[in-house]
């Protein structure tokens, strides 16, 4: 069976605290001698999982990527979940679900960093498009610093399948997107079962997949550029959505 090598000291770290698929092999810089290196060893002991101490230069050449803080692993390649499961644990919340589905994001850094958004502020499960988006990298994970490996990610053929699918099942599907939309600060999030649908960099949410959002939502701004980046859009968005469900005004 194909192993793939993981890189980044918490990308590891996490890798071995959830245990969702299994670790060969730890590599440790021998210059590495910060806190988290402890807790990798206390965790790579746990699932017994050999830690190994080399070169900078080892690991480099190992993981294929410079920026590798020290460390990497070797594991089974990464697992994606299955969208019924995902889907029916999002309805069973109490403070209703909420899936992003992420519609061509092409660079891994933004997947990454959605990722770990998404995870942070308690979104149920993410769903990629198996063609034209960045795939869960090595690179991705390491810019989720962790996460993909805590919150389930799907992969499905066609997205605006997945959305009528999602509809019958009772989900509302809220996209974002340009100045005409409605005010997203205006927007109830609480009550319902939502998706939450982010464009590609640059483009924008596809002709089909808007057609098939039941609303369509935009972030006031007041600036002479136009637009954010999507990894902080889409924080802006989830970090809406968490305040609206979790943080009552009194």
């Amino acid at each position: 069976m194909p192993t793939e090598i993981v890189s980044g000291k918490h990308a590891v770290l996490e890798l071995l605290r959830a245990k969702k698929r299994r670790c060969y092999e730890v590599w440790v810089s021998e210059s590495k001698k910060e806190k988290i290196v402890a807790e990798i060893e206390e965790a790579a002991k746990k699932n017994k999982v050999p830690v190994k101490f080399v070169s900078s230069e080892e690991i480099a050449s190992l993981s294929f990527i410079d920026k590798h803080q020290g460390v990497a692993a070797r594991c089974d390649p990464f697992v994606f979940s299955d969208l019924a499961i995902v889907s029916k644990a999002a309805k069973s919340s109490d403070n209703k679900g909420l899936l992003l589905i992420l519609d061509g994001i092409s660079d891994p850094q933004n997947l990454g960093a959605l990722i770990r958004t998404a995870h942070l502020c308690g979104v149920h499960g993410i769903i990629l498009p198996k063609d034209n988006s960045a795939p869960v990298s090595p690179v991705t994970q390491k810019a989720s610093s962790g996460a993909a490996e805590h919150i389930p990610i799907v992969q499905v053929t066609n997205i605006v399948s997945t959305l009528r699918q999602l509809k019958e099942e009772g989900f509302w599907i809220a996209g974002a997107a340009g100045e005409s939309a409605q005010n997203l600060y205006l927007f109830d999030f609480t009550g319902n079962n939502y998706v939450l649908v982010l464009g590609a960099e640059g483009k924008g949410i596809r002709r089909l997949v808007r057609e098939n959002c039941d609303y369509l939502l935009s972030i006031p701004m007041f600036g002479k550029i136009e637009s954010y980046n999507v990894s902080v859009a889409g924080a802006i968005f989830m970090s809406e959505i968490m305040r609206q469900r979790n943080f009552k005004t009194p």
